[in-house]
């Protein structure tokens, strides 16, 4: 009988054995996968795992558990500017019920790194062209004035068909180049700002602007500045309406969905902060024009003010149907 039940526990040990030999290297698939297909907030559009393969030559990916944290670890070779193999490890803390992960660690050569230069190396992977980095270097920058507002969003909403562009200036620096049009009080125009960026500093400055083709002096890039990021009709258009409607701010969603959208502000008669939008948009193959009026408040916050369709006035109900329309 004894015999008989050493055998039966020792079955039953390789049984378990064997069943958590094969659940093993699917955990770390799971894991991993989550990280290598997955992107960092700064590159949304280029996969980990891909850009990884492209970047080093020698890759290897580890799951591991601590307690109750989950890990995956990524070591990769490289050939660095002074033409020395290099070797990068990194650790990222990972999620499972979300899909989430966050890069903890980093070393080169064994030697920890700090997490402040975490981006500078990962531009060398994601952006391994001047002018990615340079136009990167700008986009994700922000003005002292503003250190709150990132350039590449603010200028998104504000402007209308914007696109960046990159060249090397006659005296060999690197200028970074936004095309947008706006509206202001003559109706459409067009602007062009030029960033003189110092790739390595990672630093940039307004180098010129023109509206309309014509060159226009620091007064005016500084009310320029001003119209783009602290105006009400900026608070209105970079934020949401809703909790429901919070994957597109108004601005990006009101200039995506209506034609000829116009954002203008005014100070009523009794004495309210008015930001009006006024755009048109086909219903049911009519065209229809819309105005809608937004009380801003001292605190940032706003309330929908007053809407109309065709010069009809419409009810807060029928402003969400319109959202539902925009959104969805």
């Amino acid at each position: 009988m004894k015999k008989f039940m050493a055998i039966l526990l020792l079955a039953v040990l390789i049984t378990s054995f064997a069943h958590s030999q094969r659940l093993l290297p699917q955990d770390s698939a799971r894991f991993i996968s989550i990280v290598t297909e997955g992107t960092f907030n700064n590159f949304p559009d280029k996969l980990i795992g891909e850009s990884f393969e492209s970047f080093f030559e020698v890759t290897r990916w580890k799951y591991s558990r601590v307690g109750i944290e989950n890990f995956v670890e990524f070591t990769g070779t490289f050939t660095d500017e002074n033409n020395e193999t290099t070797t990068v490890t990194m650790r990222f803390s990972v999620k499972e019920e979300d899909s989430t992960f966050l890069m903890d660690y980093w070393e080169i050569n064994g030697v920890p790194q700090d997490n402040a230069n975490q981006f500078a190396f990962l531009e060398k992977i994601f952006l391994p062209d001047r002018a990615d980095v340079a136009i990167s270097i700008v986009k994700d920058g922000y003005f002292y004035d503003f250190p709150d507002k990132f350039i590449g969003e603010s200028f998104s909403v504000f402007f209308i068909d914007g696109y960046w562009d990159y060249f090397v200036s006659s005296d060999n620096l690197d200028v970074v180049e936004f095309v947008g049009s706006f509206y202001n009080e003559n109706g459409l125009a067009q602007a062009v700002f030029q960033f003189v960026v110092d790739v390595e500093q990672r630093t940039f400055e307004v180098e010129y602007l023109g509206i309309d083709d014509v060159t226009q002096d620091e007064t005016m890039i500084d009310t320029m500045l001003n119209s783009i990021f602290a105006t009400k009709i900026a608070v209105v258009k970079n934020s949401y309406f809703d909790v429901y409607y919070n994957w597109m701010t108004l601005g990006e969603a009101f200039d995506g969905f209506f034609y000829d959208a116009y954002w203008d502000y005014f100070v009523s008669t009794d004495d309210f902060d008015i930001v009006e939008f006024h755009g048109s948009f086909d219903l049911g193959g009519i065209p229809a024009e819309v105005l809608v009026q937004f009380e801003v408040y001292d605190d940032g916050s706003f309330d929908l003010y007053y809407w109309e369709i065709d010069g009809y006035y419409e009810s807060v109900n029928a402003f969400y149907l319109l959202l539902e329309l925009i959104y969805y």
